[in-house]
Order: structure tokens, then sequence, then C-alpha cells
């Protein structure tokens, strides 16, 4: 099955953005380019500062943001990238919406992964209707 435009150029634009996102991040931490300081709530702040403080979940985040965005540029490993993608969606999401005022964009992140997800579920489909045969062997 393949996507249609439409599709296609969502799952692109998405996957550009992380991308982006990504490699921006990661050249930050090395000290290419500066680190962004966003407008933030006092709690969202506090947040993302106890996150920078334990030394690894940034680095992991630059790499969560190219793998899953590599993944969502072809069609193949496109549920792959959505599934890296969707425990950093949630956080998102709860963060700009109860934490700060970016409710909009936490929405719409979330609501973009939902419908990609959506849209390739039958790629989820074999994870829940694995059965075992006789003698251990998995069937179809």
């Amino acid at each position: 099955m393949s996507d249609s435009i439409a599709w296609r150029i969502v799952r692109y634009l998405f996957a550009a953005y992380y991308l982006l996102v990504g490699v921006y991040l990661a050249l930050s931490l090395a000290g290419v380019v500066p680190a962004p300081h966003p407008k933030v709530a006092d709690a969202s702040a506090a947040f993302q500062a106890a996150l920078g403080k334990t030394g690894f979940m940034f680095p992991l985040l630059a790499f969560t943001y190219v793998a899953s965005a590599c993944a969502l540029f072809f069609h193949r490993t496109a549920p792959l990238g959505l599934v890296l993608l969707a425990p950093v969606a949630v956080v998102i999401f709860f963060t700009d919406t109860l934490l700060d005022t970016a409710w909009l964009f936490g929405t719409l992140n979330a609501a973009v992964l939902a419908a990609l997800a959506w849209h390739f579920r039958y790629a989820y489909r074999p994870l829940f209707s694995y059965s075992v045969g006789p003698q251990g062997a998995p069937q179809a």
C-alpha cells in the first residue's frame, strides 16, 4: 500500500520538522550553534532544566528526533519512526498543555502523530494478532 500525495506531504513535513530540530539540538549540544532560549512558563523551564541536568536526556532526544525523522522519510520504515516519536509526542503534549501555554503546538503535534499512526495502522496489526501454534511455532 502506498501513500497518497497528501499523506506523503504530511509525513515529509513532520519528518523534516523533527530532523531540523534534532540536528539543531545536536549542534547546540556540541557548541556549534547557540542553544535555543524559547519563552516558556516557569514550570516548563524548571522541567526542561531538570531534563538538562540529567546529562543524557537532550542527547537522547536529539538522537531520537534524527532517527525517527530518517525513518519517517521512507514509507517502509515510517511506522517505526512513529513508534519512536510516540513517547516524545506524549511528553511534548503534556508539557505544552499542563506546564506551558503552547497548547496549540502540543495538540497539533500529537494530532499529526495520531493521524499518521492511524494511516499506518495496518503495520501495527501483527503486534496485536500474534498467536503461537503447536510446539511454540508462530502462526501467521
